[in-house]
């Protein structure tokens, strides 16, 4: 028979495995705030919590560390999902296939045509012949050596290679890594901060600490933050902030990790 309670144990096992991932970057840090000396590597069920999610302390002082993720592509008003953008990229993909000239060049053989992204984006919303049009200027631009003629909305580059068989038309969605939108930070931090007197109440800290986790399918990276020209907003909102430090950190692949405050 299912056992519903281990499932739930199981979750939440998962859950706090997974923010130990984001923390653990910060570990070396807290083992010099602290004088302690914890693992990152190593999960330890000994430090979980909720609101806020760890607490590492000594004899003398505790420090909690909250985790939130930032997924700009599932915030509402704000940008696609990643599934909505990969099914539209997946129809200009399919639709360029069929292009008069890429056809008349591949009669013998095929092509691999792997498309970059532009970055930042057009807020022009392209359509998929649009895009398929910035498309066939880049492979004219390939085939003749010469310079693109059309100005790009959506398309960063194409990379072209030839193809053993039929043609091949894909995104590169493994190298992306673009900067993290500002606002999207921000957010985050209010979304914790209206939780902060939470966090004082339930476990008294003498600090409490913010980890903004990057999921890797966002493809965003921690050390290059777009301002959008707020970088004093920024800091102003940033040193009127209840967390003692606010820093960014991929989910659980690499070491880098941002101190923003």
């Amino acid at each position: 028979m299912f056992d519903q309670n281990n499932s739930k144990e199981e979750q939440l096992q998962y859950k706090k495995k997974k923010e130990w991932n984001a923390i653990k970057n910060c570990i070396p840090l807290i083992n010099e705030c602290l004088q302690l000396s914890i693992d990152p590597e190593s999960y330890d069920d000994k430090y979980s919590r909720e609101s806020p999610d760890f607490v590492f302390s000594n004899n003398d002082k505790s420090i909690g560390i909250e985790v939130v993720e930032c997924c700009p592509s599932v915030m509402k008003c704000k940008k696609k999902n990643d599934a909505e953008r990969e099914n539209f990229e997946r129809k200009i993909c399919d639709e360029f296939k069929k292009n008069k000239f890429l056809l008349s060049i591949t009669k013998n053989e095929g092509l691999n045509i792997l498309i970059d992204r532009k970055y930042p984006m057009a807020n022009k919303r392209s359509s998929v012949q649009e895009i398929c049009n910035e498309l066939e200027d880049l492979l004219k631009s390939w085939y003749h050596n010469t310079m693109p003629l059309r100005e790009r909305n959506y398309i960063g580059r194409i990379r072209v290679s030839k193809s053993p068989c039929c043609n091949v038309v894909y995104f590169n969605s493994i190298s992306r890594c673009i900067p993290v939108n500002w606002d999207d930070i921000k957010f985050c931090i209010e979304k914790k901060e209206k939780k902060y007197k939470d966090y004082c109440k339930n476990i008294e800290c003498d600090e409490y600490w913010l980890c903004i986790c990057l999921p890797f399918k966002e493809s965003i990276h921690p050390s290059s933050i777009d301002y959008n020209g707020k970088e004093n907003e920024a800091k102003d909102f940033l040193s009127k902030s209840p967390f003692s430090r606010i820093f960014l950190t991929p989910d659980s692949h690499g070491r880098e990790i941002n101190w923003i405050k």
